[in-house]
């Protein structure tokens, strides 16, 4: 069960891009937004293994761990942005702002399922 709640938003917007994908609404969607998924889900694994330790570990650590992964998190994703526009410059805007709509919807996920296991200390 724990493991289907930290893919549940990875489950969601992979379901939510194929029905996009399918519609008229298809050209608001990068041309490689699979790459930016797979990205996003890799990315999302990666922290919430640093927030498990931060609380695992020492609840008192709990806001280190956090914090060091949100920063990770933006670094590494103006990393990719930088690293994307360079590979595929065809469709920049695009790109940003599909990227940065997936950064904010599993910002909200992340902080909703953190808060979850905030409440049991």
């Amino acid at each position: 069960m724990k493991t289907l709640i930290k893919f549940l938003p990875s489950i969601f917007f992979t379901l939510l891009i194929l029905i996009i994908k399918e519609t008229a609404f298809a050209q608001i969607l990068h041309p490689k937004i699979w790459i930016i998924l797979i990205f996003f889900v890799a990315l999302d694994s990666l922290v919430y293994t640093l927030a498990d330790k931060g609380l695992e570990n020492n609840s008192a650590n709990f806001i280190a761990f956090y914090l060091s992964s949100v920063v990770l998190r933006i670094i590494l994703m103006l990393i990719f942005i930088g690293v994307m526009v360079y590979l595929y410059p065809e469709f920049k805007k695009l790109l940003v702002l599909n990227t940065f709509v997936l950064y904010l919807c599993f910002m909200i996920f992340e902080i909703l399922i953190i808060l979850r296991k905030l409440r049991r200390f």
